[in-house]
This record gives C-alpha cells, structure tokens and sequence, in this order.
C-alpha cells in the first residue's frame, strides 16, 4: 500500500480535526439512532497493550467502533502520529499486510514508552493473514501496541487466536451481534429495571404485575423494534423513513452472496438454500433430511453441512444443538434448529425465496438472540455448540431453548400467544419442574413456571450485553 494511500486513510497525521470529518463519524453524528458499544471500550483499554479481534456481521458497525475508538483516542490527548488505521480491502495479500505495517513504523519515529495503536479492519479477507501477524510479533515489532483486528468471520479468527498463543498480552476476543431490546431502549434514552434470569424465575404474580405495569409503555417501542431487529444502520433506516429500504437490504444482501462466493465458491447454491429455508427456521431436521430437501441444489451431507456451517461462522444463521440434559453436552447427530440472526437476516431471505418467516418464529429467533452470551458465540459463530440449545423427547416433546446459567440448565419456551394452556409448559414442568414461557402478552406463575410477555422480558433480562 503506497504511503499516500495511508495518509488519506489516517487523515489525523495531518490535522487532529480531521477525525471530524470522516465518513463513519460523521454518519454516526447525523444518525436518528445512535448506538455507542460502551462495552468494546470497557473491553479494549487504553493502556492495556495487546491483541485484541472483535468478530461480527458484516454492517453491524464494526467499523464505526474503530473510529469513535480513534477519536476518543485523540480527544484524550493521545499523538496522533501514534494511532494508524487501515483497512484491508485494498491489500493484496499477507506479505502487503507485514509490508504495510513495516512502512507505518519506518514513518515515524518510536519514543520508549509510547503505546502506539492500530487498527485493521476486515483482516480475514486476506488468507493467512495470521501467519502476518504472528511474524510481526515475533520480531517485536507489535511490542508496546495495542491491536485492533475486524472480520465477519468467526472461523478466520479463532484460527488466528489457536496460532498467537502467548502472544495477545492484555488482548481479548470480543464478538459484535445485532442489539438486544435493552440495547436498543438505552440508545433511545430509556433505562429499565434489569433482572438476571434466576431473579425472574423467583419473582412473585405481585413482583412481575408491578414489573408489567410499570413498563407497558415499552410496547410500542418493542413493535419498532420487532420491525427492525438489531442491526444500527437498519434502525435508523427504518427511523428516518418508517421502513428498511431495498438500499439498505441490498447491501447487506451483496455482502452476504459476495462472500459465499469468495470463501465457498457457492453464491449460487447458498440462493437456493435461502430458497428452502423459511420452510425450515425453526423446525427440527437432520443434516441427512436437508439434503432431501435441498434435492437438485446439494447432493451430499458433507456439503450441505459445511454450507450451514459457514453461514453460522459468518453470522447469517444460528445453528441449535441438541442438549443431553443429564450429561449436560451437545449430541451433535441428533436434530439441529436454524434461525436467521436478525430481523434484516430474515427479511433478506423472504425477499430471495418469496416466503414470510411468520411471526412465531421471528419471535423464537429474537428469544435466541437474547439469551446469547458472548462467550457461547467466541469460538464458532452462530454454530450455537456452547449454548445455547434446545431439547426433545423420544416421543417428539421440545423445549425450545435450553439456557446454562452459570452451570444450571434453565428451559425457556416460546408461545407467542395470550391464551396459554398448561400443555403448553407440561415438558418443562415435568422435565424441569421451572421454566420460562414467552408469550405474547400474558403474564402469570404457575407453581416454578413463569408466563411473561416477550417485549418485557427482551427489555428486563441481564444477558451478556
């Protein structure tokens, strides 16, 4: 990369009020919705030196996080000629990506002491890319640098973290997923009672009438929500003009197909999955049973199982597993569930095959997204192995989601629906004896079952945010 290339991308060596003006900053200035990850930044300390990947979906604001990072950086004094940013796309390959940082240190002088910083952006688009970094640290050049990596995909970076060990000083793993409801209602200005999941399940029919009552004027904020899932960018889309715009679908949709094609070669077969699938978000299947259905597109169960499996490391579906209750591990030959990772996922899809993912299962997907913890998603994406998961009976009996919380198996149901009958939580109770049951807009305890609507329990429960 010519070094005039890098100078327009960290315009800041010039002028500090540069960073001002850049394009992702002052997008995120001019937006009706502002989201700001406080956690990256709790996450990624300023005087901790290290390696530190953050893995997310493509346009979930990766990106922007690196900027607003950077002009925090120069707002608290931080040289400027210390900070240098570059992304990846106009690198050729791993030898440019040691080259471009060679050059950067050869540009300015390094004063002991000093920690500089540096941020890649979308580094799993260059093949090998870990094999780069792994000779820079060798050498010392990274010594005394905080390191910022970017990808959208999960499997390109756990492979880089398995290839750095005891090389990432302070650094850390972090992954960026579409927002919660909670997120999503502090970014509006609204702050609301939180509860972990244990503190739910002990609640009384007086505490949770008192948690509804006092919170039903979130109702109206969860039906934009339901409309625009957790994507920023798709927020304040559907904000400035009361729905996602077919601009904004196509974008993520061009990413999504254009990176099948260049990591699988299978831009063609992933639009016939996309085809399939609304026939089967939320149903039970086999790898064995896809390859029925996807007859004519994939002819074999080793494809069809490597395609879902992409789509999990690259954030575009969430693969369930099966969960033996009593050993308390995944059965990975038994039954899987998918759902799209968000609401932008969904509509995409729809639009490709020209079927609606009806409502319960938009429901179940946002269920699923909530009770995601980072740490179930650090090591393989959406390919859920460490939860969370789902169960069934010999006799076909499922509980829709099965949560570990801090050890402890808790089942959560979905009944999108006000009328609730006990058959609807039996499994739990008797499997169980407790359970969760999201419903639509009832809310009740039945013994250690607890019935609560899905926009409250979205906008009260503590998970991983």
């Amino acid at each position: 990369m010519r070094i005039d290339e890098l100078y327009l991308m960290n315009p800041w060596w010039r002028s500090p009020e540069e960073i001002y003006a850049d394009r992702n900053i002052r997008s995120f200035e001019k937006s009706t919705f502002r989201y700001y990850p406080e956690k990256f930044f709790r996450e990624i300390p300023e005087d901790k030196p290290g390696i530190y990947t953050i893995r997310g979906p493509r346009q979930i604001g990766k990106t922007t996080f690196l900027k607003l990072y950077i002009k925090r950086l120069i707002e608290d004094g931080v040289k400027p000629s210390n900070i240098f940013f570059f992304t990846c796309d106009g690198i050729k390959d791993r030898f440019d990506l040691i080259e471009t940082v060679r050059v950067y240190f050869q540009m300015f002088e390094r004063k002991q002491g000093e920690i500089r910083y540096i941020f890649i952006d979308e580094i799993t688009t260059i093949e090998d890319w870990q094999k780069s970094l792994k000779y820079l640290v060798d050498i010392g050049l990274l010594d005394d640098c905080l390191v910022v990596l970017t990808g959208s995909s999960a499997y390109d970076l756990k492979r880089s973290s398995e290839r750095l060990p005891g090389r990432k000083g302070h650094g850390k793993d972090l992954v960026y997923i579409p927002i919660t409801f909670g997120e999503f209602l502090r970014s509006s200005g609204i702050e609301v009672e939180r509860k972990t999941i244990e503190e739910i399940l002990e609640s009384t029919i007086d505490d949770l009438n008192r948690l509804y009552l006092r919170n039903a004027f979130l109702k109206e904020h969860f039906m934009k929500y339901l409309n625009t899932g957790g994507f920023p960018k798709v927020i304040d889309d559907f904000l400035r003009k009361g729905r996602i715009t077919d601009t904004t679908k196509n974008v993520y949709k061009d990413f999504i197909l254009g990176d099948a094609e260049k990591y699988i070669r299978a831009r063609t077969n992933l639009l016939e999955i996309f085809r399939k699938l609304p026939d089967i978000v939320g149903q039970r299947f086999s790898w064995n049973s896809l390859v029925d259905v996807f007859t004519g597109t994939v002819e074999s169960v080793d494809t069809i199982q490597k395609y879902f499996e992409y789509l999990g490391y690259s954030f575009i579906l969430m693969n369930v597993f099966f969960i033996d209750i009593s050993r308390k591990t995944i059965r990975p030959k038994k039954q899987k569930k998918t759902y799209p990772i968000d609401k932008v996922i969904a509509d995409i899809i729809s639009d490709i095959s020209g079927k609606t993912i009806k409502l319960p299962q938009l429901i179940e997907m946002f269920t699923l997204r909530h009770l995601l913890k980072g740490s179930d998603v650090i090591h393989h994406g959406m390919n859920l192995y460490d939860g969370p998961f789902f169960w069934y009976s010999e006799r076909g009996n499922e509980i829709d989601f099965i949560y570990n919380h801090e050890g402890t198996l808790i089942p959560v149901g979905v009944k999108y629906q006000n009328r609730i009958n006990k058959s609807d939580y039996l499994g739990m109770k008797r499997v169980f004896g407790r359970g969760i049951l999201i419903t639509q807009d009832a809310i009740f305890r039945d013994e250690n079952i607890v019935a609560i609507p899905a926009w409250l329990f979205f906008a009260v429960f503590e998970g991983n945010e």
